[in-house]
């Protein structure tokens, strides 16, 4: 990817699935069980943790971005009927049954709608969470402000057995 220099760091660089719901067991090697952003991860460790979906979504009065696990090498999804594995170097990962567009959209946690899907985002590059909305600027080292930068991910579809 070659980025425009013209505009501003990027909030993250990825691919967003929309999943069956039924797939809504996660599996995963990185920053966990807490959620973990590049700038955000002092409660996590890196390890092997599982959990479904929903247990993955951190429920904050005003929704927002949230449940992301970042340093991972692989992630895998799944239900009854089969899942998703995906591999890659140090991606992100966010299992959810709110679009992004929903956490915007809405100024209350309790007036989310689920999707009926599971949204599953895959970020090869995602800036830090902080902000100037109420504090300093994000630092340079946690943006994501490269001129040029490689996605790359092996997506494996998987079966129940």
């Amino acid at each position: 990817v070659k980025r425009d220099m013209e505009f501003p760091y990027l909030p993250r660089f990825g691919l967003r699935l929309h999943l069956p719901k039924s797939m809504d067991q996660v599996e995963y090697y990185g920053y966990g069980p807490n959620e973990s952003y590049v700038d955000k991860h002092r409660s996590s460790w890196l390890g092997e943790f599982s959990g479904s979906v929903r247990e993955l979504h951190e429920d904050y009065l005003k929704p927002q971005e949230n449940g992301s696990h970042c340093g991972c090498a692989y992630v895998t999804v799944s239900g009854e009927e089969g899942g998703l594995f995906v591999s890659g170097k140090n991606f992100s990962f966010n299992a959810s049954v709110y679009t992004e567009e929903e956490l915007t959209a809405k100024p209350h946690n309790f007036e989310l709608e689920e999707s009926g899907d599971t949204i599953l985002c895959l970020d090869s590059a995602m800036s830090g969470i902080g902000s100037n909305s109420c504090g300093p600027m994000l630092m340079p080292q946690y943006r994501l402000e490269a001129e040029t930068f490689t996605l790359e991910m092996e997506l494996v579809p998987t079966t129940a057995e």
